[in-house]
Parts: structure tokens; sequence; C-alpha cells
């Protein structure tokens, strides 16, 4: 058992800090759960609904207090979408993989899936968009992504390298935009 002053240490979130968090990093944590769901007001729901859990939660460091409410607001929206996951995941039986690793999105492809998150809501679909998020931004193993979203390890490989395909091409159909317009002007 915990001693009494141990449970008090002001190390602990506070509910008040529980609430700035969430106050502070609201369209943040709204648009983690928008390129999981793909719709606002459900978004808006999954914040709330995670700001409960972390109020419920009251074992967490201050440290750690952001990270847990990203992390929260993530499981939130992947809940929404379980039964659409369940249904998408037969979907990747075997990946056919062409990248090496499945780790880190470099920042100007982090930057890309922030800017062109509509467009990645409209071209992916919820798999592909989770494994993106939780391995390329949020630095989840593929191993972690696969037991949050309740899938194979393989499916969420398969569904990464879904992702990154489709990103590419947004990075091509940006970088071609701008050199056209550049051309014109030349």
């Amino acid at each position: 058992m915990l001693s009494t002053e141990f449970q008090n240490h002001s190390r602990f979130a506070s509910q008040e800090q529980i609430r700035e968090i969430f106050s502070e990093c609201c369209l943040e944590f709204e648009w983690l759960a928008y390129f999981i769901t793909g719709d606002h007001s459900t978004a808006a729901a999954c914040v709330v609904d995670a700001c409960g859990l972390s109020r419920s939660h009251n074992h967490l460091f201050a440290e750690w207090l952001l990270p847990w409410a990203r992390y929260a607001t993530i499981r939130s929206a992947l809940h929404t979408q379980s039964a659409r996951i369940c249904q998408l995941s037969i979907k990747y039986p075997q990946p056919t993989c062409v990248h090496d690793k499945h780790g880190l999105l470099p920042a100007e492809l982090v930057e890309l899936l922030i800017a062109e998150s509509d467009s990645l809501v409209n071209r992916l679909d919820v798999i592909s968009r989770a494994a993106l998020l939780i391995c390329g931004i949020e630095k989840h193993s593929v191993a972690e992504a696969a037991v949050m979203l309740g899938v194979s390890s393989a499916c969420i490989r398969a569904a990464y390298c879904a992702g990154l395909q489709v990103l590419e091409v947004l990075e091509y159909e940006r970088f071609s935009s701008n050199h056209e317009f550049a051309a014109v002007y030349s």
C-alpha cells in the first residue's frame, strides 16, 4: 500500500491540471480524434470522453499528463471506430510492404499529413490513418498499435505502408503543382 505522503505528492496531476491541459490542447486533441474518426462532431465527443477518462486515472504524474491526454484521446477515437476497424482488418491479410521501416515519419511528412488531413481522411481508411498517427507520429511500435486497434501486426504494417504510399502521392502532387506554378511565371 502507498504511504499517504506519497499519495499526496505534488507530482501527481490534479483535476485542475487535467482540465488545463485539455483546455490548452483542445484543438490538437480534436485533430487527433478527427484524423482517426473522420468526423468533427465525433472528434469533439472523443476529447470530452478522454478528459473524463483522464480525470478518473488520477495516478498520473504531471509530466506524463500531455502524452496521457493524447493517448486517451486516440483510444477514445479508436473505440468509436472499433466496428469499422474490425470490418476493415480483413482487407489487410498479407502485407505487400515496399517500405523498410514502420517508424517515425520525417518532419516534412508530418507537416504534409497535418496540412492535408482532410484529403487523407477521404483517401485512407481508419486503419491506415490510425497506423500513420500511432506509429508515425506518436512513436508507438507496430506491436503496440496492433494491440490498440485489436488487429494483427501484419495488418498494421500493411496499413502503414498504404498510408505512406498516399502521403508520397500527396507529396508528389504538391511538388508538381508548386513547380508548375513556378514554370508559368518563369
